[in-house]
């Protein structure tokens, strides 16, 4: 059925996928980076391919810590995605990691700083339309309304003791580490029903910055799009505390360094989204590509294969129209 994209609502979980897949996909301070080393919680933080890298953090952290160690492939090209993070040939210390293990990596270590980029993506996409632009939330727990996407807000709060801490270096380049301080700040996109007071919906787009506790659906997805409440349990999952008594909410955020990258990451996002009548995506990462198979139920979501369709169904299986038992 074809769409008119000057009268059908945004749909935030699809417009989500096409973000954070244009997001990581050309992450600059990732860019053609290989995996190369995955650096347990009781060994030293060292490469094979550099110096030995000490890092007070790593070395004072007691707690559950990931460390990961990449290198820049000069002879790379097209988008950066799970599936071609690995070097070639594959090191064997990194033949035994699973595809969903791979993902959490590549997710977990993109996600570094990524909330504030994420919030501040979804601005500029929403830029891009009239401020009363319909937009359209669901989540896996059946929530589903629309609303202009004008309404929604960034939601700020501080995470006090982060449970866990990455560090993910690009040899040659630059150590990215999360959560070694004491706090950190976080924000997500909140969004609430035309007949509701408050936010009911909260969107995280960098959700696996604190890897696999960071996942939606269940543990299933790279984002987290879900009620209030879920998110606050997610918070208690990640942290040991949230000062949610003083957090800050508003409307807009201000220019970032990365806003050039960011504005090109939206206008792609968008015109995919306006050309998907014509070319699909994946429904779990957001992928493109012309072997991706349908839900055999509804002939309508499609997928690129049948372990992204399996981590997508607690979402699709409440709206797939082919779908009888939506609960």
């Amino acid at each position: 059925m074809s769409t008119n994209p000057n009268t059908s609502p945004l749909d935030l979980y699809s417009i989500s996928l096409l973000l954070n897949y244009e997001r990581a996909s050309t992450e600059p301070r990732f860019r053609h980076a290989k995996l190369r080393q995955v650096v347990a919680a009781s060994t030293p933080f060292s490469t094979p391919i550099a110096d030995v890298v000490l890092t007070p953090e790593w070395i004072a952290s007691t707690g559950e810590k990931d460390g990961f160690i990449f290198e820049i492939d000069t002879s790379a090209s097209g988008p950066d995605l799970t599936s071609n993070m690995l070097p070639s040939p594959v090191p064997a210390t990194l033949n035994r990691l699973t595809p969903k293990q791979l993902e959490t990596i590549f997710w977990q270590a993109r996600d570094h700083d990524g909330c504030y980029k994420s919030v501040t993506l979804l601005q500029h996409f929403f830029d891009l339309y009239p401020g009363d632009v319909p937009l359209r939330v669901r989540t896996s727990a059946g929530k589903d309304f629309i609303t202009p996407a004008s309404t929604r807000v960034i939601l700020e709060l501080e995470l006090i003791r982060p449970k866990r801490m990455t560090i993910a270096y690009v040899v040659g380049r630059q150590m990215h580490i999360t959560g070694s301080e004491d706090t950190m700040m976080h924000a997500v996109a909140g969004f609430a029903a035309p007949d509701e007071a408050n936010v009911s919906t909260i969107l995280d787009l960098a959700s696996l910055q604190f890897g696999d506790a960071g996942r939606g659906l269940g543990g299933r997805s790279t984002f987290a799009l879900e009620p209030l409440d879920a998110f606050y349990d997610r918070v208690e999952a990640v942290a040991r505390s949230a000062d949610t008594d003083n957090s800050k909410i508003s409307s807009r955020i201000g220019p970032c360094p990365d806003d050039a990258w960011l504005k090109r990451v939206a206008k792609r996002a968008k015109e995919r989204w306006e050309a998907r009548d014509k070319a699909a995506w994946c429904g779990h990462c957001g992928g493109p590509g012309d072997a991706l198979k349908k839900c055999s139920l509804c002939r309508e979501e499609s997928y690129c294969d049948a372990a992204h369709q399996t981590a997508a169904w607690p979402f699709h299986k409440r709206f797939c129209s082919g779908n009888k038992n939506k609960k």
